[in-house]
């Protein structure tokens, strides 16, 4: 692996560089989003674009391809890609589409990227949570490092016993899929409102220091996020 070229595009919508897997399976190569909800299979968005852009598609395969190269012997490629963009990368985002954790080598691979750029706080939702081998490694590995802000993503298809267990793991919760539903269900606290999706601030997300970051930014408190549905 000698150079990143498709990996990371920038998203004017969040304001930081990020990531990209395929959702589902494409020609030979499968899809990442193995630890979907069956919220996820009744509403993602991302099939729909797939069939409006086709080469979204084939770009996340070419994705996929470079993520999977990706090493502790060849991780300084990713700091090296990182070093001629111009915009900032003090936060990086994985994954915009598709999921991080796909496997344990992802956890791995994660950790490596996050060793090797400190500066950077990598920001993480993800679903890999609903599988007991990968969150035990998730929560091992990845939430006790400071750079990497790491969000269990849920929605209306996530159970009461479910939410109490991630609560009870310290885990910061992101939930989507219900505009009403804007109390924690365990607790009764009122969630943490999204500024980027309830007071649609483009870019906010580069600077936020509370709700998804806020483990990073405040010393481990932990928070429950509402996004607005689009």
């Amino acid at each position: 692996m000698e150079v990143i070229n498709d990996l990371f595009r920038w998203c004017n919508d969040i304001g930081m560089y990020a990531s990209d897997r395929p959702i589902n399976d494409v020609g030979d190569v499968e899809g990442s989003c193995v630890h979907r909800s069956p919220y996820c299979d009744d509403t993602c968005f991302n099939i729909k674009l797939y069939r409006m852009y086709p080469n979204m598609g084939k770009r996340d395969v070419r994705c996929e391809k470079e993520w999977v190269n990706i090493n502790e012997q060849n991780v300084h490629m990713v700091s090296k890609h990182f070093k001629r963009k111009r915009k900032q990368t003090k936060r990086i985002r994985h994954m915009t589409r598709g999921e991080a954790f796909k496997t344990a080598e992802d956890v791995y691979r994660v950790k490596a990227m996050a060793e090797e750029m400190p500066d950077t706080t990598w920001w993480i939702p993800t679903k890999a949570w609903r599988d007991p081998a990968i969150r035990f490694l998730l929560e091992v590995e990845i939430m006790p490092m400071r750079n990497i802000a790491l969000n269990a993503s849920t929605d209306p298809s996530t159970t009461k016993e479910q939410w109490e267990s991630l609560l009870n793991s310290g885990w910061n919760i992101m939930f989507y899929g219900d505009n009403d539903m804007t109390y924690d269900p365990i607790t009764g606290e009122r969630m943490f409102a999204c500024p980027k999706t309830h007071k649609h601030i483009k870019g906010h997300c580069a600077d936020c220091k509370a709700g998804c970051f806020s483990q990073t930014t405040s010393f481990g408190r932990r928070q429950t996020v509402h996004l607005r549905e689009h």
